[in-house]
C-alpha cells in the first residue's frame, strides 16, 4: 500500500469521499418526514423519501414525545443508508419560534454581531443566557449605503435540548436546526419562476405557516389553526393585510398550498374560493429531477406532497438555501467539530507513520543486493537506526498534536487546505522520488537570493531560488517537503518535483495554491553512505537529498 492509497483509505473512512448528499429530517407531531438530495451533473436529484409515524398519539403521551421521536430516528437510521459524509439537517416547528425584523443604520458587516447583542434585549422577551438564537442579514439588490436589514429567529433553550436529546443516534451527522418556514422559503426561492412576492400556506399539525417569499425579502406568521376553515381564511386574510401594510408594496397575486392538508381536492377549492389570490401548487419536479425508477405514493404529478419541509431542510445541506440561519447551540458545535479534528489527526498521523515504514522496506529492498559486503550491512543497520528515531520523533509529534487539537479546531478551512493540498502533492511525485517527511508551519519564509536568480549546486549545475519577492515581515503558512531522489541529475527535481507542485491548484480554485515553491538553499546533495568505497567514483547511484519551502497563497 503506498502513500496515496492509504489517505484515500482515510478520506474515505471519515466521509470525504467528494460525493455530497444531504437529508432534510422533518420532526413534525404525528411523525418524521425524510428527504434525501444530492447533486448529478449539475442537476438536483432527491435520492430517497421515507415517513416513521410514532408508535402512539394519544394526549397523554405527550410527556413522551422526545421518546417517541427517538424511537422514530432509530426506525430512520436503520432502514436508510446514511453515510458518514451525509449531513442531517432537522426542522423546529416555526410556532416555536420568535421572529423578528428591523433594520439598523448603515453599518460595518464586523460590526453586526455587537449591535445585535443590544438589540437582542430590546427584541425579545427573555434573558440571552436563557434563548438560542441566529440571524440573517437581507440584501436588497446590492445597493451600498443603505440601512442593513436584519431577521432575528430565536428560541429557548429547552426547546432546542429537547429536540437533541432525541436526535443521540444521528449526532454525528446532524450538521443544522433549521426552521420549518425557512426550509419553505429556500425551497420556493430556489424553485419558483415568479420574480414577484408570493404567498405560502403550509398547515401542519397544530399549526399553519404563513409565509412571504420574496426575491430578496422574508415575512412570516405562525398561525396556532390546523383546521382548513373559514377562521384559517380570515387569519390568512388578515396576514395578507398586515404584511401588504407593513410592506408598503403590492398585494402578492399567487397563494401557493403545502401539507397533507391538500392532497383533499375539496379543500383545495375551498381556500381558492375563499381568497383573491391565485392558488395553485409548487411544480417541484420541473426542476428536481428523480433517481432511475424512483416511486413513491407521495409523487403525484410534479409535486411531492408533504415533503416540501424536508426537501426544504435538505437544500441546506447542500448549501444552497437563501437563509442559512443554525439554531444548534455553539457548544455543541465546537464540540462536534473537535471531535472531527481529532478523527483528521489520527488519519495524518497514521498515513505519515505508514509512509515512513514503507519508505523502511523499499530503502531495505534497494540494498538487498549488496546484503554480502560488510559495508553494506553496517549502512543498512545505522539507516535503521536513523528511521526507528524518525519513527519516535513521529510518535512525539502525535502525541503533542493530540494535546493541542484546538490549533486544528482555530485552523478552520486552512485545515481542509492542509489535507487538500498534501493529497495532491503525493499525487504528482514521480516513482523514483521519495517523500520523507511533509509538515505545515506558521513561519516567516526564508528570503533567498535577492541579488541573483539562482546559485551553483556541486554539480555546477543551477539550483533554482526563486523569481518572486516574498514578503518575509510576516508570518506565512509553509508547507516544508523533505524528499529524496533516484534520478540522476538535480534538474529531474526541479522539472518533476517543484514545477508541478508550483502549479497545484484545488478544487474551486483557478490560482495556484502557493504562492511561491522553490527549493531550500543548501539542501541538495547526496545522501551520505558510510563505508560505500565500492561506489566511490560513481556518486550518481546514490539517493539527491532535498527539501521543498512550498509558500500558501494568502488567497487559499
Amino acid at each position: 500500500m503506498n502513500f496515496r492509497e492509504i489517505y484515500e483509505k482515510g478520506f474515505n473512512s471519515i466521509g470525504l469521499s467528494g460525493d455530497k448528499s444531504a437529508w432534510g429530517l422533518e420532526i413534525g407531531d404525528s411523525g418524521i418526514k425524510a428527504v434525501k438530495a444530492g447533486s448529478r451533473d449539475g442537476k438536483l436529484v432527491v435520492e430517497a423519501i421515507d415517513r416513521i409515524n410514532y408508535s402512539s398519539q394519544s394526549d397523554e403521551t405527550t410527556l413522551k414525545k422526545p421518546k417517541l421521536i427517538e424511537e422514530a430516528v432509530v426506525i430512520f437510521k436503520e432502514r436508510n443508508l446514511i453515510n458518514k459524509s451525509d449531513k442531517i439537517i432537522v426542522s423546529l416547528s416555526g410556532k416555536m419560534i420568535l421572529s423578528r425584523f428591523f433594520t439598523l443604520p448603515p453599518i460595518k458587516k464586523s460590526l453586526i454581531g455587537d449591535a445585535l447583542k443590544f438589540e437582542l434585549r430590546k427584541q425579545v422577551p427573555f434573558e440571552p443566557d436563557e434563548i438560542v438564537w441566529d440571524y440573517q442579514q437581507f440584501e436588497e439588490g446590492g445597493v451600498a449605503n443603505k440601512d442593513v436589514k436584519i431577521g432575528l429567529f430565536a428560541t429557548k433553550k429547552g426547546n432546542i435540548y429537547d429536540l437533541l436529546s432525541s436526535l443521540v443516534p444521528i449526532k454525528a451527522n446532524l450538521d443544522a436546526i433549521q426552521i420549518t418556514p425557512i426550509a419553505i422559503y429556500n425551497l420556493v426561492h430556489l424553485s419558483s419562476d415568479s420574480n414577484e412576492d408570493v404567498i405560502v400556506i403550509n398547515v401542519e399539525q397544530g399549526n399553519t405557516d404563513f409565509i412571504v417569499v420574496g426575491r430578496s425579502k422574508y415575512w412570516n406568521r405562525s398561525i396556532p389553526i390546523a383546521e382548513v376553515n373559514m377562521t384559517l381564511i380570515r387569519e390568512i386574510q388578515r396576514s395578507i393585510g398586515y404584511y401588504v401594510s407593513v410592506s408598503k408594496g403590492t398585494k402578492p397575486g399567487i397563494l401557493y398550498l403545502m401539507g397533507d392538508a391538500f392532497e383533499d381536492d375539496s379543500k383545495v377549492k375551498f381556500v381558492d374560493e375563499n381568497l383573491e389570490s391565485k392558488v395553485q401548487f409548487l411544480d417541484l419536479l420541473d426542476n428536481i429531477r428523480m433517481v432511475k425508477d424512483f416511486d413513491h405514493p407521495a409523487l403525484t404529478g410534479k409535486n411531492i406532497y408533504g415533503f416540501e419541509t424536508a426537501l426544504g431542510l435538505a437544500l441546506h445541506g447542500l448549501d444552497l438555501g437563501e437563509i442559512n440561519i443554525n439554531l444548534l447551540p455553539h457548544d455543541y458545535v465546537k464540540e462536534r467539530q473537535v471531535s472531527t479534528w481529532k478523527v483528521f489527526a489520527y488519519i495524518i498521523a497514521i498515513g505519515i507513520f505508514l509512509s515512513f515504514f514503507t519508505q523502511s522496506i523499499k530503502d531495505y529492498l534497494l540494498w538487498k543486493p549488496l546484503s554480502k559486503s560488510v559495508a553494506t550491512v553496517t549502512g543498512t543497520l545505522n539507516e535503521t537506526n536513523r528511521l526507528e528515531g524518525a519513527f519516535k520523533s513521529i510518535e512525539k509529534k502525535v502525541k503533542a498534536e493530540e494535546e493541542n487539537l484546538h490549533l486544528w479546531e482555530s485552523m478552520g478551512d486552512q485545515g481542509r487546505f492542509w489535507i487538500e493540498a498534501i493529497n495532491k502533492i503525493i499525487n504528482t511525485v514521480p516513482e523514483n522520488v521519495y517523500l520523507l517527511s511533509i509538515e505545515s508551519l506558521w513561519g516567516v519564509p526564508d528570503a533567498g537570493k535577492k541579488e541573483r536568480a539562482s546559485s551553483k549546486d556541486f554539480f555546477g549545475k543551477s539550483e533554482a531560488t526563486t523569481s518572486k519577492n516574498i514578503d518575509t515581515s510576516n508570518e506565512v503558512l509553509i508547507i516544508r517537503i523533505k524528499g529524496e531522489s533516484y534520478a540522476p541529475e538535480v534538474s529531474y527535481i526541479e522539472e518533476k518535483v517543484k514545477k508541478p507542485i508550483a502549479n497545484l491548484t484545488l478544487s474551486g480554485q483557478n490560482i495556484p495554491a502557493f504562492g511561491d515553491v522553490r527549493l531550500v538553499q543548501g539542501s541538495v546533495h547526496h545522501v551520505a553512505v558510510p563505508d560505500k568505497k565500492e561506489m566511490a567514483d560513481d556518486i550518481k547511484s546514490t539517493p539527491i537529498s532535498f527539501e521543498l519551502q512550498c509558500i500558501v497563497d494568502s488567497l487559499n
